[in-house]
């Protein structure tokens, strides 16, 4: 059994050590809600799905982003949860992941939010993975 958040984060980690542009990775809708949170805090260019309404055909291009001396936005990710061993935080719990320069993504009962967001609604939640 995998778990889909850290293929997905395995996907980007390589396309960026490999200097890509683009990486495909198959579509789930919290990968969606995933990459529009990176794509609004900068760590990536930008997003497109393509495919049918079949779930199991469609698939999210990413765009990943770079700096202009070929340097990429993304200096680490990594998943915080797993199946196995989920992380929950309560609101007050909340830090700023490395002094903000980064961002921590939790699923809530609002939705997929950065820590940021949750701490200004109060609502504390699953921790999916953590970027700088």
């Amino acid at each position: 059994m995998s778990y889909p958040v850290s293929d997905m984060i395995v996907m980007i980690k390589n396309a960026y050590k490999a200097g890509k542009e683009k990486v495909s990775i198959p579509y789930s809708g919290l990968k969606e809600n995933i990459c529009e949170i990176l794509k609004r805090e900068g760590f990536i260019d930008d997003f497109s799905v393509e495919g049918t309404e079949s779930v199991s055909t469609k698939k999210i291009n990413i765009k990943l982003g770079y700096y202009e001396n070929k340097k990429p936005t993304v200096i680490d990710i990594k998943a915080t949860s797993t199946p196995g061993i989920r992380f929950y935080k309560k609101a007050k719990d909340i830090r700023a992941y490395k002094n903000g320069l980064g961002a921590e993504i939790f699923s809530t009962s609002s939705g997929i939010l950065t820590d940021v967001e949750c701490k200004e609604k109060k609502i504390g939640g699953l921790s999916l993975l953590k970027v700088f």
